[in-house]
């Protein structure tokens, strides 16, 4: 069979389990490439080519967890993020791109602050953590979890990318038993309302349950955040934090429930929806 003939096929398994046929087609490309170490133009011009004998048992094996909707990222291992390529495992939340805002609305915080302190709150696969350090070579990082397992793969990252001296990873609620203050906490916390579990999409309900569910609201851990903010900022220190679709209303009213706090702003992501908070402690 060419080419051609069994990425059909695999494209063919997966539409029939439900797999929407573009990400369907993405998908059995990303995987031949990554069986094959080819790039997108060497997968075309081979297509009409004999299959490589490599590409199999990986190919079958890989297109069979896929049928079962378990998110590509999962499956190959790996995943970009600020142009850097993080492991993940089912371990952890899979970085997402609206989680670069956090990126860039930090450095743009703490571009005038010399050697830096920065908290990052549930790091997960530590790709805030991680990017943060890998843009500020002067700054000091704390990255925590509750998951001891999602620590592991997060100081594998910071090894991956050359970063492991300047990040501390603890295991901790929050920033609990940390100490000292910080010029930044960056937080990307857990936010789905738990009655929403049966609407959220196949893929999703592979990733990891205490990263993605917040409560009754959806705001328990918002709120945890904030409360941890008040009392390890320094003064005029910042947090960045994302949230759910639709809960600014809910977050400004938090924030605004607390005199030591500031909501400076919201940063909207690429359709315009609101999904990154920017608070400021006040002296």
């Amino acid at each position: 069979m060419t080419l051609q003939e069994v990425l059909a096929g695999a494209r063919d398994r997966l539409i029939n389990a439900g797999i929407a046929p573009d990400e369907a087609a993405l998908d059995v490309d990303v995987y031949a490439r990554a069986i094959l170490g080819w790039d997108r133009a060497r997968l075309l011009t081979e297509h009409r080519a004999p299959a490589p004998v490599q590409l199999e048992p990986t190919l079958s094996e890989w297109v069979e967890r896929r049928t079962r909707h378990e998110p590509t990222a999962y499956i190959l291992g790996v995943r970009e993020f600020w142009n850097l390529e993080f492991r993940v495992s089912p371990a952890v939340l899979i970085p997402r791109p609206e989680t670069e805002f956090i990126i860039e609305e930090s450095l743009l915080l703490i571009r005038g602050v010399a050697g830096p302190r920065i908290a990052d709150i549930g790091t997960g696969s530590g790709n805030i953590a991680v990017s943060l350090a890998h843009e500020r070579a002067d700054a000091r990082v704390v990255a925590t979890d509750v998951s001891p397992d999602a620590l592991r793969v997060a100081m594998d990252n910071a090894e991956r990318h050359g970063v492991a001296a300047r990040v501390d990873f603890i295991v901790a609620s929050y920033l609990g038993g940390v100490e000292g203050d910080f010029d930044l906490i960056a937080a990307n916390p857990p936010y789905v309302r738990d009655r929403d579990k049966p609407a959220l999409g196949r893929p999703v309900r592979h990733e990891p349950e205490v990263a993605l569910f917040g409560g009754d609201s959806g705001l328990r851990d918002i709120e945890g955040v904030l409360d941890t903010a008040i009392v390890k900022l320094r003064p005029r220190a910042w947090l960045v934090m994302e949230f759910g679709f639709g809960q600014e209303d809910e977050v400004s009213a938090l924030v605004a429930a607390r005199p030591a706090l500031r909501l400076d702003r919201f940063r909207a992501d690429l359709q315009g929806l609101a999904r990154t908070a920017l608070v400021q402690r006040l002296d």
